[in-house]
């Protein structure tokens, strides 16, 4: 199984305290935030990359390669990164989505535990969902009795939403078809600054995606600077 990382961002929200840097290459405690992410897939088998970038491409690629070879790591640039979102990002990598992959954004700190939950299963495609009352600018899921992910979206009632997607999902060979073309219906649409989750709603429709509890596992999404306060506070970094 392979791990696509979207990168591609400059995670304007953090310029003040990443100087400059792309946000993945801040640090969290002695590593950077996507080292550790790497460090994580490493520590389950997971080790081979498709890793989209973007803003200052060639400095994260040189620093993605301190942590794993170039054998290991297909490197996909995204040249309009700035006014582009991660459903554009995801559809740049669309001829390597031939088998099972993970799937996150180079701005999310986990632990590998989270990997190991959604990894094994062959038969269902499945997204990490974090139970709990959301925000109204979180990614949030209605799902039924059975796990099965009805809606994705930011613009959902929170009333009708079991938790928030933490930006990790694994998506298996069988559904692949199907995602790349509503990813592809996504950019011959306008969505190209839209998230990637545009495409997987329209997915959830046609195929089924289980949501799987996080249960406590620690993970964060870094967009501002009390994000990485709380990173190190979780991780005791």
């Amino acid at each position: 199984m392979k791990a696509v990382i979207l990168a591609a961002g400059m995670g304007s929200r953090l310029q003040k305290v990443s100087g400059g840097l792309p946000k993945s290459m801040i640090k969290i405690g002695k590593s950077s935030i996507i080292h550790h992410q790497l460090e994580s897939c490493l520590k389950v088998n997971i080790i081979e990359f498709v890793i989209v970038l973007g803003y200052k491409m060639e400095q994260l690629k040189t620093h993605i390669l301190e942590k794993i070879s170039s054998e290991q790591v297909t490197f996909i640039e995204n040249p309009i990164y700035d006014t582009t979102n991660t459903l554009y990002s995801l559809w740049l990598t669309h001829e390597l989505l031939n088998d099972d992959f993970i799937y996150f954004n180079a701005d999310v700190l986990f632990q590998s535990d989270l990997l190991k939950k959604i990894s094994n299963d062959s038969q269902y495609s499945q997204l990490l969902l974090e139970t709990k009352s959301c925000a109204e600018e979180e990614v949030k899921m209605i799902i039924d009795d059975d796990m099965r992910i009805q809606q994705i979206s930011k613009q959902l009632p929170i009333a009708k939403c079991a938790g928030e997607f933490i930006g990790i999902g694994k998506f298996n060979k069988n559904i692949l078809e199907k995602f790349v073309h509503y990813l592809q219906f996504g950019v011959d649409n306008g969505q190209s600054n839209n998230y990637f989750e545009y495409a997987v709603d329209l997915l959830a429709k046609d195929k089924v995606l289980k949501a799987v509890p996080t249960n406590g596992i620690s993970c964060i999404e870094i967009d501002f600077p009390e994000d990485l306060v709380k990173a190190k506070e979780m991780f005791s970094l």
